[in-house]
């Protein structure tokens, strides 16, 4: 399921939608499995049935236009690298953004995506690290993981493009990256920003915010 984000858009379709693209560098590598019992390996079991109800109404959502505007989770202007791999937890569409090498990205800010609610501000103990998961409406959600940092508490409305935590390898992580999630019903979807703009997978592709600033 492999969309186009970057190169293949024209400069103009990406200025409509807030985004740009550039060439990609090679993120950097992760580790293997999250420890068992952690919620990353909880999400990575939920049941075929589940998965697929989910990403059929994450389609239906997208179809209708009603699925929500959702922005690279970085301050504007910034490039960020996002890649994904086969075997990545607790989904392929899970993506892994660098900023830079080794550690350059730690303590970088992270934002968010749209607007919420957020509904878990958590340390996840060999998987997520810390992490924040975020409520849009309708089912749909974004994940934050790997923080060094969060700045808000279960429960708080968040504003888009608010700061929310900072760049770490907390968890199940060999070093600085942001871990991102969209997820559906539960079920983490390909990611989206912007109108149309899909993530490359496996990639890595470049995606840098420029909307919503």
């Amino acid at each position: 399921m492999k969309r186009l984000f970057a190169l293949a858009s024209t400069t103009a379709a990406l200025a409509a939608v807030g985004l740009t693209a550039h060439a990609a560098p090679t993120p950097e590598s992760r580790i293997g499995e999250p420890a068992p019992g952690s919620y990353m390996a909880q999400r990575a079991a939920i049941p075929a049935a589940q998965v697929a109800a989910a990403r059929a109404a994450a389609d239906r959502d997208t179809r209708l236009l009603e699925r929500p505007i959702l922005r690279v989770p970085f301050r504007c202007h910034e490039t960020w690298s996002g890649a994904s791999r086969s075997g990545h937890s607790p989904s392929y569409y899970s993506l892994d953004f660098n900023w830079g090498s080794g550690s350059d990205d730690l303590g970088k800010p992270v934002k968010t995506s749209a607007a919420g609610t957020v509904i878990i501000s958590s340390y996840d103990a060999g998987g997520y690290g810390n992490y924040i998961r975020i409520a849009h409406g309708d089912g749909w959600h974004t994940l934050y993981a790997h923080l060094q940092s969060r700045g808000v508490a279960a429960g708080a409305r968040v504003s888009d493009n608010q700061q929310i935590g900072r760049v770490g390898s907390t968890g199940n992580s060999s070093g600085p990256h942001l871990h991102y999630e969209q997820i559906k019903d539960g079920v983490v979807v390909a990611a989206k920003f912007g109108q149309s703009n899909w993530a490359t997978y496996p990639g890595p592709a470049n995606y840098t915010r420029i909307a919503d600033c």
